[in-house]
């Protein structure tokens, strides 16, 4: 092999080892829900009302996310999403995701008492909006099997990719099958909370109340050459360039 190739080779290996992406965490955390920092997704409500405030005082500890949900005698059901407009992130320029680790401080409340034979369900669900569609994952946490309050509790999972999130839609209340693009458009986040009762006399009330939500981003940055691997390359072309000029001298002498 020749001085050339050798050259060329080195400078290529050199490139590709200075533009190997290194992971990196991103993170989005909110220990206040201000909600003049959210948007509400359409609120859906069949038999079912749902109030949202920013509850001072209610969080774990500081202020919280109080959402309230009202049942009157019948079957009813509601679903309310709360994307955060501060954060955001674009996987095209940003890097693509790799997974996400979702945590978060809930309490839930029920007017009534649950019991050990008909638990009432407690699961966190992280948000993600993106290309104006939504899509919900499922974290469970501890049920309301006694009593009236689960008291707060941090719920969280780490590993959540993509499949994870499922297409939901907030105007009916149904999942989908899509999935997010951890590689796509430009993403927001967020929680959702959903529910169902069926009450069979009298009314019932549901109050989930949230605090410290935290989405951590494991990441792939873009690769781009840092500032070495820029010098690399021009020390390399130089070289080339003294190599091809000494070449070309040497076969003008023996011409």
């Amino acid at each position: 092999m020749n001085r050339f190739r050798q050259a060329s080779l080195l400078i290529a290996i050199l490139l590709c080892l200075s533009s190997v992406p290194a992971f990196a965490d991103t993170d989005f955390a909110d220990g206040t829900f201000n909600l003049a920092h959210y948007s509400s997704t359409a609120v859906y409500g069949s038999g079912a009302s749902v109030t949202t405030t920013q509850c001072p005082g209610c969080g774990d500890p500081g202020d919280g996310l109080k959402i309230v949900a009202d049942y009157p005698t019948g079957i009813g059901a509601n679903a309310s999403g709360y994307v955060n407009n501060t954060f955001s992130y674009d996987p095209e320029t940003q890097g693509d995701i790799l997974s996400i680790t979702a945590s978060v401080d809930k309490d839930l409340t029920t007017t009534f008492a649950a019991n050990s034979s008909s638990p009432f369900g407690n699961t966190f669900r992280p948000l993600i909006e993106q290309d104006g569609n939504y899509y919900l994952a499922a974290i469970p946490g501890p049920s309301l099997s006694s009593g009236t309050t689960t008291g707060y509790n941090l719920i969280s999972q780490s590993g959540l990719v993509a499949a994870d999130f499922l297409e939901f839609d907030f105007a009916t209340d149904t999942f989908g099958t899509a999935n997010p693009n951890f590689d796509g458009d430009p993403m927001l986040f967020g929680l959702a909370q959903l529910g169902s009762l069926d009450v069979t006399s009298g009314r019932a009330g549901v109050i989930a109340e949230y605090d410290n939500l935290n989405l951590d981003l494991v990441t792939a940055p873009v690769a781009t050459p840092e500032p070495s691997s820029l010098l690399f390359l021009v020390l390399g072309l130089a070289g080339l360039l003294a190599i091809s000029r000494k070449k070309l001298a040497f076969n003008n002498d023996i011409a």
